[in-house]
């Protein structure tokens, strides 16, 4: 992490220190929407269903230093129907979700950086675990956000970020202080990562000759408030979008496809 302003005074050093023992309600809404761009033309994907997952985290522990051990619970997930969307379409995705509530993981969070163990089915299909490993990679992110110099308002700092997986990515996220008030601070960020021009991972090929190559760049902006007597946020609201270039040239004409998803979160503290 590297501070590039310390911002005005009075300045503090801030820390997330959740008291042991504590419990934390969180929910978060997921909402998206695909288009295809190819010869031309825009295509938008159907409209899929927005989730809803609460978590239950309790604190397990807190060291001096503000490392924290911690547990979740995926309690629940609904669906939130927009209009438009297809019946059989709400029970694939409904089907495909069955098995997320009671999903149990548990972290480690501190200066020194974060990780996630989540207790996967053994018979989960590889499809879904990858999704699910990646939904630990991004809570890995869940901990303190701030910089260990004390540091006052309109501070800013960036984190480098080295993506992994079958399409490793690098950017940095970009982060500035906007409110301080007591036990509450409040960030806004903006988060840029790009992959290499490479082959498509095997998983995803289309063409038996491995001549399909793709890159990925994401940008991702949005506000979070934190609590700093929990390790949750307290709110967050963010907006990002996926591009992915996708190109065969050795196809006649050559293949081109573009694909843009767009997500939007809004996660909530419960009961505070």
């Amino acid at each position: 992490m590297l501070l590039v302003t310390q911002g005005r005074e009075p300045r503090r050093q801030l820390l997330l220190k959740p008291a042991p023992g504590s419990k934390q309600v969180v929910s978060a809404i997921h909402a998206s929407s695909v288009t295809v761009e190819t010869g031309g033309t825009t295509r938008r994907a159907p409209p899929a269903p927005s989730t809803r997952m609460t978590f239950i985290i309790h604190v397990q522990s807190v060291s001096p230093e503000g490392d924290t051990r911690y547990d979740f619970t995926l309690d629940a997930v609904d669906l939130l129907v927009h209009p438009g969307t297809s019946e059989q379409h709400v029970d694939e995705v409904r089907k495909s979700l069955a098995f997320l509530p009671g999903l149990t993981g548990a972290g480690l969070s501190g200066r020194r950086g974060n990780t996630l163990d989540l207790k996967l089915p053994a018979h989960l299909e590889p499809e879904r675990r990858r999704e699910l490993q990646d939904l630990a990679k991004a809570l890995q992110f869940v901990g303190n956000p701030f910089p260990q110099e004390a540091i006052g308002l309109g501070a800013r700092w960036d984190q480098p970020l080295y993506g992994s997986g079958p399409v490793g990515t690098q950017g940095t996220g970009s982060f500035e202080l906007f409110s301080l008030e007591g036990s509450r601070a409040g960030t806004r960020f903006l988060i840029q990562q790009t992959s290499k021009n490479q082959p498509v991972p095997a998983e995803y090929q289309t063409r038996s000759d491995s001549s399909e190559r793709m890159m990925i760049r994401s940008q991702t902006r949005g506000e979070t408030v934190f609590r700093l007597d929990r390790l949750w946020p307290a709110s967050s609201e963010m907006e990002m979008r996926v591009q992915a270039d996708l190109s065969s040239e050795r196809e006649d004409p050559p293949r081109r496809l573009k694909v843009i998803t767009d997500v939007k979160v809004r996660l909530e503290e419960k009961g505070h």
